[in-house]
């Protein structure tokens, strides 16, 4: 049997022994926030969703289309925010917004601050849209290209390193010409097309600037589909809602927002940076299938699935990303309005939390 040991504290000397008295507090916090600086609390059984997001422009679409259906909810901006751990509002829903080329805008905490916050909201039985495991996909291109393999996919040959002397030591035999590309991507942010060796040593030897925020690189052998172009596919709960042809030039950032700013790739392309994005009619079935697949296996509500097929007729997915911005001539060409559909799943997933509380 064991024996407690006695415990001299000058707080509790000074103020009574009360607290070691006291039976274990489990999910009550044991300091209040001030009121002034939380969140209008909600009351049990209320329909007001929350929205945590970084970038307010792309929500308009989504907040528009909420406003139309008379969805009550809450925009939560964690570009600047504050929670207390252990504490969460009564919200029936919660719906994850942030995307991972937050940095790009000068919000790269509120990365590993949603992190945190999906953790615990989810340990304590709240509904997620997009949570912390397809947030935590979409922020790490290992773990994505982990999930396409364990899914039997093939995947070009990839070198993760986080040292410049260490990822010479595997360069034998690489088959070149590579793109280098950070673990925590977004908006083709320090994306580089390496053409071989020789250039990949030529920049482990100048390039200052070489490694991103979290200092991990990947390698990864360059796959074409010949005209250079991708296709992307957009779900929402399991269902294609359409597909569109991507067709870059210069770049790497394939951002489907207006408005979106390309810095050039570099490359020996004629013409300023731009990307053509053209609704695509025709994906293949098993394409659909095999998208399909890695969104439930990412555990991703909403989101969409990039690949390349080359002229031989290779499939490569290369890119899970779980914040879609509908195009407005996407929507048009394909004949579905895409945030009228995310928002009646919103609500479909949102009544049946309500339920629960009643």
């Amino acid at each position: 049997m064991s024996t407690l040991k006695t415990i001299t504290d000058p707080f509790i000397a000074a103020n009574g022994s009360d607290l070691l008295d006291a039976p274990p507090t489990m999910g009550h916090a044991l300091w209040t926030a001030p009121a002034g600086r939380r969140r209008r609390p909600q009351p049990r059984g209320t329909d007001t969703v929350a929205v945590l997001y970084e970038n307010r422009e792309w929500m308009e679409p989504l907040f528009a289309a909420m406003d139309h259906r008379g969805v009550r909810y809450e925009g939560i901006d964690l570009a600047d925010s504050a929670y207390v751990l252990g504490e969460h509002d009564d919200y029936p829903l919660v719906i994850n917004r942030v995307s991972p080329s937050a940095h790009l805008r000068g919000h790269g905490s509120a990365i590993p601050l949603v992190r945190g916050w999906l953790e615990m909201l989810e340990r304590a039985g709240k509904r997620v849209i997009n949570g912390a495991t397809s947030f935590r996909l979409e922020t790490s291109k290992v773990a994505q290209y982990q999930l396409i393999r364990d899914l039997g996919l093939p995947l070009p040959a990839t070198v993760v390193f986080n040292d410049r002397t260490a990822v010479r030591t595997l360069l034998d035999g690489f088959p070149f010409p590579a793109i280098l590309k950070p673990e925590t991507g977004g908006s083709g942010a320090n994306v580089r097309f390496v053409s071989s060796r020789k250039a990949l040593e030529h920049l482990l030897d100048t390039e200052d600037g070489l490694f991103g925020p979290d200092h991990v690189l990947l390698l990864q052998q360059f796959v074409s589909s010949g005209d250079g172009s991708i296709l992307r596919t957009e779900f929402v709960d399991g269902e294609l809602l359409f597909a569109m042809r991507v067709r870059p030039n210069n770049t790497f950032n394939l951002c489907p927002a207006e408005g979106c700013v390309r810095p050039s790739a570099g490359l020996d392309t004629d013409g300023e940076p731009d990307v053509i994005f053209e609704y695509e009619p025709d994906i293949p079935p098993e394409a659909v299938a095999q998208a399909r697949e890695i969104v439930r296996a990412a555990r991703i509500d909403v989101g969409g699935v990039e690949y390349i097929e080359t002229p031989a007729g290779d499939r490569y997915f290369y890119d899970i990303n779980s914040t879609s911005v509908y195009r407005a001539d996407m929507v048009a060409a394909s004949g579905v309005d895409a945030s009228d559909k995310l928002v009646q799943f919103i609500e479909r997933e949102s009544r049946k939390e309500q339920r629960k509380l009643w």
